[in-house]
């Protein structure tokens, strides 16, 4: 009958592996990308703490203000 590409039917074929790597690569790709993602946004919400720590350190801002915005900004997380 058919045997397909490699002639036996059972052997594997060089492009099964490669296309099996690509896939593997994406995958590898797709995971770094969304654990920098998560990276970024924690520590773009905890700079902003930071800061806000610091003003009410400073004296800059009130108590009440301080709890304020740090309410605002832990809803925006």
């Amino acid at each position: 009958m058919f045997c397909g590409f490699g002639g036996s039917g059972f052997g594997f074929s060089p492009w099964m592996f490669m296309m099996m790597g690509i896939r593997i690569l994406v995958f590898i790709v797709l995971i770094v990308f969304g654990v920098k993602l998560i990276k970024n946004y924690t520590s773009k919400s905890n700079g902003a703490l930071k800061i806000l720590d610091e003003k009410f350190a400073s004296g800059e801002i009130s108590e009440e203000e301080y709890i304020k915005r740090r309410t605002v900004i832990a809803h925006t997380k």
